[in-house]
């Protein structure tokens, strides 16, 4: 697998690499690496890295605007996108002369001409760096292992998740050993705005917790609003809740539109990313997401999480 999607990065003169919507360090990390690492070994290569771009991550690296033009006869690249329509991209890359996918998530959708997925690694960007371990051509520079290393801590909770494992730190070893500033990275991932902080009192003086373990916050659009938060910042309070210890799994509900509503799932220990495909999203077993367009919606989602703890508790 590796050796094709070497042949075609060789082939093609123009590339392009997409990722999911509302990225995490993941998403970008992959991309703006695999991006250094393609320029860097084919300097004559026009490569493009595109998306909606979020000021919050712009630390890891900025996108770039490409005409529906460019993407005829190239080679477009889709990395930590486990789905076609979650590809942050307006249909352009359709038309594209190839399209290869290169995921850690459930392969729900092998939508591309070549897929590479692997749910054993713990982040796309592990991936990412076993391409240069595969490719001789390709060069581990600090530019490309500062974004994979945001990348890999993005995706593992700085190593606190299960999916951690002796390869990832073993891969975070070998990209810190390039001199890259890893507390730095670290402390990026941390920090968050005062908005964002006061969220985060909010949701701890409003959440709730069932007897089963189930943690659940719905946030309205009125009252989000108010925390004039920046594009991407309500994913820094995904995680609060459950380090909560009577929670075992639970959901930040956030209506971005009028009854258009994202859903944040996470888990302790229950696979709940069948939940999260039931509803249209998806993920992995411990961290899913989905968007419902209702409130009953909403609390089907959340009695199928309150029951997901009530079946474990009777096996």
């Amino acid at each position: 697998m590796i050796d094709e999607i070497q042949k075609n990065i060789e082939q093609y003169d123009t590339i392009i690499i997409l990722r999911h919507q509302n990225p995490d360090p993941d998403a970008i990390g992959s991309q703006t690496a695999l991006a250094t690492m393609i320029r860097e070994a084919y300097p004559q290569k026009n490569v493009y890295i595109t998306g909606i771009d979020l000021p919050v991550l712009d630390w890891i690296g900025n996108m770039q605007n490409v005409s529906p033009e460019t993407y005829q006869n190239s080679l477009v690249i889709a990395v930590d996108t486990a789905n076609a329509r979650r590809i942050d991209n307006n249909g352009e890359y359709k038309t594209a002369a190839k399209i290869v996918k290169i995921d850690h998530h459930p392969n729900v959708d092998p939508f591309g001409d070549v897929n590479w997925v692997d749910e054993t690694f713990s982040s796309c960007a592990e991936m990412i760096y076993t391409l240069i371990e595969k490719i001789s051509t390709f060069k581990l520079s600090k530019k490309s292992a500062y974004s994979l290393y945001s990348g890999i801590i993005g995706d593992t909770n700085r190593f606190l998740y299960a999916e951690t494992t002796y390869q990832t730190l073993n891969i975070a070893a070998q990209l810190a050993k390039t001199g890259i500033d890893i507390s730095e990275i670290s402390l990026h991932e941390d920090e968050m705005s005062s908005h964002v902080a006061r969220l985060e009192a909010y949701i701890l003086d409003n959440f709730k917790v069932t007897d089963s373990g189930f943690g659940y916050i719905i946030i309205r659009k009125d009252t989000l609003e108010k925390f004039h938060l920046a594009d991407g910042e309500l994913d820094h309070v995904v995680p609060l809740i459950g380090r909560i210890n009577s929670v075992n799994n639970w959901i930040v509900v956030s209506e971005k539109d009028l009854n258009r509503f994202r859903v944040n799932l996470r888990s302790k220990n229950v696979s709940i990313n069948g939940v999260a495909e039931k509803f249209g999203g998806g993920g992995h077993p411990l961290a899913s997401g989905a968007y419902v367009c209702s409130m009953n919606d909403v609390h089907a989602l959340m009695d199928d999480m309150d029951n997901l703890n009530k079946q474990k508790e009777n096996i």
